[in-house]
């Protein structure tokens, strides 16, 4: 079986067509076929009655071809397969897919086809609906098999068998008895995910005034689960006046929360029924393009329109909930999309006590998510309780909550913050057996050393299959004095060099602070540039020229999982001679596989040498080609281009680079992301000395994201450096 793999995001703007069937059934090349069949063995089906397709795939050429078994996409819909009915359906989500934008991809995976059939599950309701009695037939086309070539696969399109079936009309015992197994099923408390999942769907695909209302009640209290089987049967239902009507009704209830999908869905479906669809994009003609966009444009911006009022109407609903619906909705308000760079606070001016009072009722998950993205939208003292409340519970399931809700009290009130570290120094929280506060953020305070803390640490890492190693070597890295250090050193010597990186980079920043010669000799040791605390504090000492030749010696070592290390962290840290170095180890490469580059491709059956070999060309080519103390020209593109083996070479060609330069930057949290060509800075000082590099006279397109206050200084900055070094900056028009 191949590795997970991420397939790309890309925006959907289409759906199937469903085109005349052929009773032909398919036999493709070297006899690999797709067959379909109906799951329950029946062809007659009511009106609104979930209709199972199975497919099944197989080839007798044993390792040949391979089948993506991705089931799933984020858009909510996979193409990979197309469903083709005579006579033609209505296709029940093209209306949703039409307005706003949509990604697609996901994780997935590949298995090698075989003559045992491998099947999978569809449901033709999904592609489309028939709501009118009659007689069908059916055929499915796929893109789900490639086959094996050397370097990348070849898709194989296939096209399946034909069905002949029937669908009848649905009387209403049937629909009330389909409705009520579904909500039964639903309502169950020992009912699985899986048996909820399929109530959902039958809910979905039924369509009727009493499957909407269902629908319309189960979007605003459906809690952390996936709301996909609710917005798409709303959006799907052939009743759409109704569902509009059942939506703005059911927003006053108590018990309904206004989910951000709630208020979306409510927004698109108003839109369709007051705007006819846009015609097919005019592939070619200019002047019929420019009306189309246009039409884009208004009909986009009257669905924000329509979105901020029902936002408007949702924080005026606040005090009609309760309980979870109401803390729910307060997040809503919470996320709503800014329209304004600097658009922070919560809609409406929701009292900061509502806040705080809302958000301990959200999952761990909620919160961290708030947290995490919002945080300035929540940052207020009413905040400082619920978030000691989350930090002090015994155990969490979400293991990166009680870490960030630490770094928002610091930022808080670090006074108040203070006494809650100290007590989690003391007694690290172990969430399902694990430490789940970083070092780093209990580093946070401004104390040089807490040698209260010496004896203690020091006890805790003599102990044999500690749970807190990695916490406590980075806060003895920290805050430990030279009191401990031959117990540390002890301990280290152990299995110098051998530790993870967490632990490792504790161990030796300790060293730098308090045994300066011994730490600089054993980071020569540690090669990898995961050494985030140690390498920069060498470099501080003025002390990289002593480190940097063991480093390169780890380059030119034969273990290539260090020596990948090695040239990551001379691309972060190096100068000339790093880069000399790290030339003249691909040059060996090089000349050491140019007679096997056809086997640098990863794959099934490839051998362990070619995997590690693959892997560290890699890390190389990448370290060279961006690595922060230089610019390669278009000369030394090229040249690394022809050294480069294997699919990787099709990543270096695309370095090449003229002026115009496009340098677009945005902010991650706390930190500015800058992206000029291949290179990525992560902070405005490499920003700068990286733009200092380009050759006077370049022409720089500047596109910049985020609030005023925070683009205004890094603009001024970039207008600093351009105008130092001759070069011109330009902006889109806003």
């Amino acid at each position: 079986m191949k590795p997970l793999r991420l397939s790309l995001a890309v925006p959907i703007l289409t759906l199937a067509t469903l085109a005349p069937t052929s009773s032909l059934s398919a036999q493709e090349e070297d006899g690999i076929s797709l067959a379909i069949r109906f799951t329950d063995g029946t062809s007659r089906f009511h009106v609104g009655e979930v209709i199972p397709v199975e497919l099944s795939f197989k080839a007798p050429i044993p390792d040949t071809y391979d089948m993506e078994m991705r089931n799933y996409d984020r858009s909510g819909r996979l193409n990979i397969e197309q469903f083709h009915v005579t006579p033609p359906g209505r296709d029940p989500l093209e209306r949703y897919y039409s307005i706003g934008g949509f990604m697609g991809g996901g994780l997935g995976g590949s298995r090698a086809l075989s003559n045992e059939p491998q099947t999978m599950r569809e449901d033709l309701n999904e592609w489309v609906a028939l709501d009118k009695p009659g007689h069908y037939s059916l055929y499915v086309t796929s893109d789900r098999v490639t086959r094996r070539t050397q370097g990348k696969d070849e898709p194989v399109p296939l096209r399946s068998n034909s069905l002949e079936f029937d669908v009848v009309a649905a009387d209403a015992a049937w629909q009330q008895q389909t409705l009520s197994t579904a909500v039964s099923t639903l309502s169950m408390a020992s009912g699985t995910d899986g048996e909820k999942t399929s109530a959902l769907r039958v809910l979905r695909f039924l369509d009727t005034p009493a499957s909407v209302h269902e629908l319309v009640l189960r979007l605003g209290t459906q809690g952390d689960r996936s709301e996909w089987n609710e917005v798409a049967g709303l959006s799907g239902s052939g009743y759409q006046n109704l569902v509009v009507r059942e939506l703005e009704q059911q927003m006053s209830a108590p018990d309904v929360a206004l989910t951000s999908s709630y208020l979306s869905i409510l927004a698109k479906l108003k839109l369709q029924l007051d705007h006819e669809p846009l015609p097919p994009y005019p592939q070619k003609d200019t002047k019929r393009q420019k009306i189309w966009n246009e039409r884009m444009h208004a009909q986009d911006e009257d669905l924000k329109g329509l979105q901020d009022g029902l936002y408007e109407k949702a924080a005026a609903m606040v005090s009609m909930k309760r309980g979870r619906a109401r803390a729910e909705t307060v997040q809503t308000l919470l996320l709503r999309p800014s329209r304004e760079p600097g658009d922070v606070k919560p809609l409406a001016g929701l009292p900061a006590e509502e806040v705080a009072a809302a958000f301990l009722n959200l999952s761990q998950d909620q919160q961290w998510g708030l947290l995490m993205s919002f945080w300035e939208r929540l940052k207020d003292p009413a905040m400082m309780a619920p978030l000691k409340k989350v930090v002090e519970q015994p155990n969490m399931n979400h293991q990166m909550l009680r870490d960030l809700a630490l770094h928002c009290l610091y930022d808080l009130d670090p006074s108040e913050a203070t006494p809650v570290f100290l007590a989690e120094i003391r007694n690290p929280h172990l969430d399902n057996g694990m430490f789940t506060v970083k070092g780093e953020s209990l580093g946070l305070l401004p104390n040089e050393t807490l040698p209260q803390f010496d004896e203690m640490l020091a006890a805790r890492i003599e102990q044999k299959e500690s749970r807190t190693m990695g916490l406590d070597a980075q806060l003895i890295g920290r805050y430990s004095t030279k009191a401990i250090l031959p117990r540390i050193r002890s301990i280290y010597d152990t299995a110098a060099a051998r530790w993870d990186c967490v632990i490792e980079d504790g161990f030796v920043l300790y060293f730098l602070r308090v045994d300066p010669d011994y730490g600089v000799k054993r980071l020569a040791l540690a090669p990898s540039f995961c050494m985030t605390n140690s390498l920069p504090t060498v470099i501080k000492m003025h002390r990289w020229s002593e480190v940097e030749p063991g480093i390169i010696a780890w380059l030119n070592g034969s273990d290539l999982n260090r020596a990948r290390q090695a040239a990551e962290t001379l691309a972060k840290y190096g100068g000339a001679q790093a880069g000399k170095a790290m030339w003249e180890r691909l040059r060996k490469f090089h000349e050491q596989w140019s007679e096997r580059g056809n086997e640098l491709v990863m794959g099934p059956g490839i051998r362990n040498d070619a995997n590690e070999a693959v892997s560290f060309q890699f890390g190389l080519v990448e370290a060279i080609g961006k690595a922060q103390a230089w610019l390669l020209t278009n000369e030394e593109i090229t040249e690394l281009e022809n050294l480069t083996l294997g699919q990787e070479r099709d990543n270096v060609k695309q370095w090449h680079w003229s002026s115009p330069v496009n340098l677009n930057v945005s902010f991650f949290g706390d930190k500015i992301m800058a992206n000029i060509n291949q290179y990525t800075t992560m902070d405005l000082a490499s920003l700068k000395a990286k733009l200092a590099q380009y050759p006077s006279g370049t022409k720089l397109w500047l596109n910049i994201f985020g609030a005023p206050e925070r683009v205004v200084p890094i603009r001024a900055a970039i207008t600093d450096i351009a105008a130092e070094h001759g070069f011109e900056v330009a902006e889109p028009e806003k």
